[in-house]
């Protein structure tokens, strides 16, 4: 629906060569901005016959009371002739009407402000005998100033029986993504995933559309839904499972089975502010999660990442040169984000362009039927606007002289919330229609793209540098934690992944969730630690061992490496090559402690000495802060002859003390010899 303004209502008349009314005053103009016209009914949407009755129904919203009239414009026997036709009246930059008819005479306003209409017309009472797209207008009048209160310009296609309309191929690409909800694998910070309906009607949509349409489907948000079925934490309190999430699931599955699924990168990560931010390894990690989540949870297995339809619609050099190097092979983008001399050279459809690993094909959108796909089709007299254009627009395309130019449709936004019933009104089949996979619009013979359209705002409109700055910290200390359990498992891949979505652009609450994620790495790496002593370890002589003894309190085994130096080695040294202490992949078992014997060396005669006891990933980083061992030391070289000196002095004594008790001793006085008697042997046989 389009509304128009004094000096533009003018330029009209003016135009149809009718007498100009006199400029409205400031009361009738506020009047037009809020008294719009719309239309419910426009039935059939496309005759085919010159005597076939039209009805077009409506309401004119006016001032109650009011006397308002309802005329048409239109174009007798003058069609439109290209698309560009169709800007051009849509905008009111060109003039398309030459004749009108007053339809419905000063009818006055009930006291809501509301006047409903139907007229009744014909090709033929319109002049109108050749195939065609023409220009429609409804206007409401002011039955007693005659000042144009209301416009809605809309189409007329005819297309008798018979007609040659070049079928135009069309590829509807969809996208079904949402802001993430969880920090971690079992914390959400928001868990109403579906309180808005938004999921429902993408799911709704799913099932209605025909098979041929592409959907582009966030692994994330499968994962959320799937999550969101087991007993989860929401703030620190405990959650009961959701049996809504599998099911939105499993439903899902079965709507998309025989449609064509491409898999977004996880979380629809902000590709552009991953790449200029330099989270080198995130590119990769956000094509393979998102490749993987989506398959496992839709069950399809075929579901790739080799097309990418980037936020906006636009790409830089270096995003695309990215993901060229990353295995996609195809970019979906609007038609802005190409030059003006490459979309006609395209014609709307594909072509390609070179990047660092050779050619990438760019498919682009067509603006007008994409913002269809975006009409709130909850509005008054929205689904038939939409459809007429629709109609017109498609049915131009294949009246032109030339071949019918191929056409993709999507909404500018990822996170578009459709009106299912609106979308089936829209998109019902068209004689002159054929829907195809998006794959199936391939590039014209030497249809180069040349360069590429990214202004100012679209770099504007990435996560901030100081926001991406925070995520490449975490994203390296979420790396440490996954490096030392055996299992391998990438745990924190995903939650990393979701802080880079571009969902959270121009929005507050991802800090929230990389505070959370923060939180839970933190514990994560606390659960493995070096045990420490509640008093210093004693050291006695110039050389020893001291025990460390690692903790693995994790359900999983880890493997780590051990660094132990000292602070003081002027006190205590460790006896390792440089004075480091190293043991290599040392593993403990889960719920288990593994202790390491570590040689050391006490240059000094005594004192105290601390150690810095340092765990390590197999690639040398390090695994949470140093833990500070304090060591007693105690040297031989001085204590040695005081214990020796003693020791000498005591024998020396004992042997002095035997001296004298034996000069003191008399001579002993013994009895006298006792005769013992012999023992006779018995005689043999007794």
């Amino acid at each position: 629906m389009r509304r128009l303004g004094p000096v533009l209502f003018a330029f009209l008349l003016a135009g149809a060569g009718l007498a100009i009314p006199a400029a409205p005053t400031a009361a009738a103009a506020t009047a037009r901005a809020a008294d719009p016209v719309t239309l419910s009914e426009f039935s059939p949407e496309s005759p085919t016959r010159p005597d076939q009755t039209i009805t077009i129904a409506g309401a004119v919203t006016g001032t109650p009371q009011s006397f308002v009239r309802v005329q048409i414009r239109y174009a007798a026997g003058r069609p439109f002739t290209s698309r560009a036709d169709i800007a051009a009246y849509v905008t009111g930059q060109t003039v398309f009407t030459n004749s009108w008819r007053t339809k419905v005479q000063a009818t006055q306003v009930d006291g809501s402000g509301k006047l409903p209409f139907t007229l009744s017309l014909s090709p033929a009472e319109l002049s109108i005998s050749q195939p065609g797209v023409y220009p429609l207008e409804v206007e409401a009048v002011d039955g007693a100033t005659g000042q144009v209160v209301g416009v809605e310009r809309t189409f007329l296609t005819y297309v008798p029986k018979g007609t040659a309309v070049k079928p135009t191929r069309l590829a509807l690409a969809l996208p079904l993504t949402a802001q993430p909800k969880r920090a971690d694998d079992q914390t959400f910070i928001d868990d109403d995933l579906f309180g808005d309906g938004r999921l429902n009607n993408l799911l709704a949509l799913a099932t209605a559309t025909d098979e041929t349409t592409t959907w582009f489907v966030d692994g994330s948000v499968l994962d959320d839904a799937q999550r969101v079925s087991r007993p989860y934490y929401l703030d620190g309190a405990a959650k009961e499972a959701v049996a809504q999430g599998a099911e939105w699931v499993t439903s899902l599955r079965s709507a998309l089975a025989d449609n064509p699924v491409m898999a977004m990168p996880y979380a629809d990560a902000d590709l552009g502010a991953i790449v200029h931010n330099g989270l080198d390894t995130t590119t990769p990690t956000a094509l393979l999660v998102g490749s993987f989540a989506t398959n496992q949870l839709l069950k399809v297995g075929s579901a790739t990442t080799s097309t990418i339809w980037p936020v906006g619609g636009v790409i830089d050099r270096d995003t695309l040169d990215a993901l060229a190097v990353n295995g996609v092979d195809t970019v979906l983008l609007a038609q802005a984000a190409v030059p003006p001399q490459a979309t006609a050279a395209l014609a709307g459809s594909a072509g390609v362009v070179d990047t660092v690993s050779g050619p990438v094909i760019v498919q682009t959108a067509d603006p007008v039927l994409s913002g269809l796909l975006g009409t709130d089709g909850r509005a008054a007299g929205a689904t038939v606007a939409a459809r007429q254009r629709y109609i017109a627009e498609t049915a131009m395309n294949g009246l032109t002289a030339n071949r019918a130019a191929p056409l993709i449709a999507m909404p500018s936004n990822h996170l578009w919330n459709p009106d299912p019933t609106f979308m089936a009104a829209l998109l019902k089949p068209l004689p002159w229609v054929r829907d195809v996979p998006l794959a199936s619009i391939r590039p014209a013979k030497n249809a180069s793209v040349g360069d590429l359209v990214y202004p100012p705002q679209a770099r504007q409109a990435e996560l901030p540098k100081s926001y991406m700055s925070g995520v490449r910290r975490l994203a390296r200390t979420a790396e440490v934690a996954m490096a030392l359990p055996t299992s391998g498992q990438r745990t924190y891949d995903r939650a990393v992944l979701r802080l880079t979505s571009a969902s959270w652009r121009g929005g507050k609450k991802a800090p929230a969730f990389a505070r959370q994620l923060n939180s839970s790495i933190t514990k994560q790496m606390d659960r493995v630690f070096i045990v420490g002593a509640d008093d210093p370890f004693a050291v006695a002589g110039t050389n020893g061992r001291i025990l460390v003894t690692v903790r693995n309190t994790l359900r999983e085994n880890v493997k780590f490496n051990l660094e132990v130096r000292s602070r003081d080695p002027d006190q205590l040294q460790v006896d390792a090559r440089g004075g480091v202490f190293v043991e290599e992949q040392a593993e403990v078992q889960a719920g288990k402690a593994g202790t390491y014997e570590i040689p050391v060396v006490v240059p000094a005669d005594h004192g105290k000495a601390a150690f810095d006891v340092q765990l390590l990933t197999a690639d040398g980083r390090k695994y949470g802060k140093p833990t500070e061992i304090v060591i007693s030391a105690t040297g031989y070289t001085g204590i040695a002859l005081v214990i020796v000196g003693v020791a000498v002095t005591i024998m020396l004594a004992a042997v002095v003390m035997r001296l004298l008790r034996r000069h003191q001793r008399k001579d002993p006085v013994f009895p006298a010899p006792v005769q013992m008697p012999v023992e006779q042997e018995e005689p043999q046989g007794a």
